[in-house]
């Protein structure tokens, strides 16, 4: 099954239009200095990994939203995971 990711604890969300904005949370103040935007895709994603799922789930989710190629969303599903990792606002289990 591959490496699974969800989404990290600490963090606010709030929709704005087609946009997602997370906002890191420490003892209770939003760091407005740290806020992350993800665009519809992005978004789509981040709610799915509510509970662990697989690069090939949010691949499959993708492709049953968007009219996207295969090799193009899993390219950008890629770099969407590595990034947001890398920022701390999802995780590898």
């Amino acid at each position: 099954m591959g490496k699974l990711y969800r989404k990290k604890n600490g963090f606010v969300e709030k929709t704005v239009g087609d946009e997602m904005v997370i906002v890191p949370l420490v003892d209770q103040v939003a760091l407005m200095e740290k806020v992350f935007s993800l665009n519809e895709i992005g978004s789509i994603v981040y709610n799915a990994l509510s509970q662990p799922k697989s690069l090939d789930q949010l691949l499959e989710l993708i492709l049953c939203e968007f009219e996207i190629d295969r090799e193009t969303a899993h390219s950008d599903l890629e770099q969407f995971l590595i990034k947001a990792v890398d920022k701390g606002i999802i995780q590898e289990l």
